[in-house]
């Protein structure tokens, strides 16, 4: 079974394997999509992360419904930042064929872009409705923009929201380089990071450089690095938590025979 691990300057406890759902539409049921979360759970895989980008909300629905026959047993993310076009509540048709034609016209599938607290208010409690629950486990600003959003406004939105209970943890999820501002001044905006990382250009470095241990990181998989079979999935994924000896790998994967590799990976 997968591992578990208390996230660092946290109470979360999540498994040292986190699954990721940002690719759960491209299964075209959802009896499959359920069926691949109940795998990555039966291995062990407890911390589940999401968006209301992912499949244009598809995802948050499909998690939603999982989290319902799951109840204490997994913990979730989801983020604020990052918007579906169109509406909220498409469904895997309207999903994929917004997605073929905007290969053609981008802007039919690119994300919406908000950085109001306002917007960030109105998607969170549609995240609670989706996920089918009263509190977040952690919110996480999606590919945040220290010039396009307020740290101070939104700090104390999430704060109001911590209070009022319904969120537990929050912080920052993207790329390092764009957090630079918050992380040198150990701003409290970045609680908790999830960050892309990689094995070879190592990324997730400039927080060791902080002080800071590693709590989430992700991105192991792009590029040169993307896996063809089970054996080099199991070889990254096992130098990934090498790597991140304190928190959690977040990966994702749509065919359940890779999941069957993951047990053990923590003892090679």
């Amino acid at each position: 079974m997968i591992g578990r691990v208390i996230l660092p300057g946290t109470g979360l406890n999540v498994s040292r394997l986190s699954f990721g759902t940002a690719s759960l539409h491209h299964l075209h049921s959802s009896r499959a999509r359920q069926a691949l979360l109940q795998a990555a759970l039966d291995i062990g895989i407890t911390h589940f992360d999401t968006s209301p980008y992912y499949g244009f909300c598809l995802a948050e629905r499909e998690l939603g419904v999982f989290h319902e026959r799951n109840r204490g047993v997994i913990t979730m993310a989801t983020k604020v930042g990052l918007y579906p076009p169109g509406s909220q509540s498409q469904g895997s048709v309207s999903v994929w064929t917004r997605k073929i034609i905007g290969k053609a016209i981008p802007r039919l599938s690119r994300a919406v872009v908000d950085w109001s607290v306002s917007v960030a208010e109105k998607s969170l409690q549609r995240s609670l409705k989706r996920l089918k629950t009263a509190r977040i486990d952690l919110l996480l600003l999606h590919e945040p923009s220290p010039q396009a959003l307020d740290s101070e406004e939104f700090l104390s939105w999430l704060d109001a929201q911590e209070r009022k209970g319904t969120l537990r943890y929050w912080g920052l999820a993207g790329n390092v380089a764009p957090m630079a501002k918050w992380l040198a001044g150990n701003h409290p905006l970045g609680r908790i990071l999830q960050v892309k990382d990689s094995l070879s250009r190592r990324e997730a470095d400039v927080i060791a450089g902080t002080g800071r241990e590693l709590q989430i990181t992700y991105g192991y998989f792009h590029a040169s690095e993307r896996a063809s079979g089970a054996r080099a999935t199991g070889e990254v994924l096992t130098r990934a938590l090498q790597r991140n000896k304190t928190g959690s790998v977040l990966f994702s994967t749509r065919r359940r025979e890779r999941l069957a590799i993951m047990p053990g990976l923590e003892s090679r």
